[in-house]
């Protein structure tokens, strides 16, 4: 049963989205489509891209709880990895190379390090939406998403710590990054991975064409599976899931499928193309959901308890950010949950239980 066949089945079954969502109306026959898009279409004007508190306030604001106490990333809490990089000062700047976006590699004291991500006029890097992202991935129990939190700066104190092999890239920084009426830039650090490499899965890169082939056919209810891929096929699955649930239609454009130099671990990185204007989901991350007849039953099982006061609340009070989600957002991230639902537990009834939750 494909994902699109049950989402179909859904709209047509009227299903809805729990109470308290687009504002607790009750959208009965109309179908969980009509809200998720009635959300985005009634939303009000977007809120500003970050709260413009009085800087004596901003300062005594207290700080909100990052994460829960069990979150980790390679094996460190996460409040560990995080805490430097709210608190310590930069020491050096280096622009990262080869994207589109404005991005930043900063150095801390303490030799701590992060990719830096500010609001910008490029409308594809909108870096709440990577905190947005970090956030979901603990609510699921998944560690592979870098921890993201929120930081406010002075672009000129950034731009005078600029290393000099990156002083070419400060007119563009200046011209695209956007700041207050005091200079501050916010925007969203991303704790450092020391060292990634492409992914790969029978010798090829995971998001090419012949490795989307190659964990297509593995990923098949009942497909056998190369003991070499054992421990990245569940990750992959688990990528794709999250990737449907936050609608990130730039995974499989090309280099955004990376991993240790082990092979053994998945980074689910670069999220701000995420959450875009589609509830249903990019033809993207639809299409790559459709391949995958294997799923994880501790991210199913969390997945279902997902509900919209949990996530509402997680949403909410990042660093400069009032809020990383917009209600519409957050409305349409509910809706890919229940067609996912639907698409599992229509798998399950065809095929069973043992052969679509075979992963931990």
């Amino acid at each position: 049963m494909r994902l699109v066949g049950w989402v179909l089945i859904e709209l047509a079954a009227g299903v809805s989205l729990a109470a308290g969502v687009a504002g607790g109306v009750y959208y009965g026959s109309r179908g969980i489509a009509s809200l998720a898009s009635a959300a985005y279409a009634a939303e009000a004007p977007a809120p500003p891209r970050h709260a413009t508190l009085p800087p004596l306030e901003r300062a005594l604001r207290p700080r909100a709880s990052l994460t829960a106490p069990s979150s980790y990333f390679l094996g460190i809490k996460d409040e560990i990895l995080v805490e430097p990089l709210l608190d310590h000062e930069v020491t050096k700047v280096k622009f990262n190379r080869g994207g589109s976006s404005i991005s930043l590699r900063l150095d801390f004291e303490g030799g701590w390090r992060a990719a830096f991500k500010p609001d910008q006029t490029n409308e594809q890097t909108v870096p709440r939406k990577e905190i947005a992202a970090y956030r979901i991935s603990r609510l699921l129990g998944l560690e592979a998403v870098s921890p993201a939190v929120g930081r406010r700066f002075l672009l000129k104190d950034l731009i005078d710590k600029v290393d000099e092999g990156s002083r070419d890239m400060i007119p563009r920084v200046l011209e695209q990054t956007i700041v207050d009426e005091e200079g501050m830039t916010a925007g969203e650090l991303s704790w450092w991975i020391p060292i990634i490499v492409d992914a790969k899965l029978d010798n090829v890169t995971i998001d090419s064409p012949e490795g989307m082939t190659a964990w297509h056919k593995y990923l098949a209810a009942g497909a056998p599976e190369p003991y070499s891929a054992r421990a990245l096929l569940p990750q992959i699955s688990n990528m794709v899931v999250f990737d449907y649930l936050i609608n990130n239609s730039d995974r499989w454009s090309g280099s955004n499928a990376k991993g240790s130099p082990d092979g053994k671990t998945l980074f689910f990185m670069d999220n701000t193309l995420s959450f875009g204007p589609v509830p249903e989901g990019s033809p993207k991350t639809r299409g790559a959901l459709d391949h995958v007849q294997k799923f994880s039953r501790a991210l199913v099982r969390k997945v279902r308890a997902l509900a919209e006061p949990e996530l509402r609340a997680a949403m909410t009070d990042a660093g400069p950010y009032e809020h990383v989600l917009t209600d519409g957002e957050l409305a349409a991230v509910l809706f890919r949950r229940e067609s996912f639902l639907a698409y599992v537990d229509g798998l399950v009834d065809e095929l069973g239980e043992a052969e679509v939750l075979c992963y931990p």
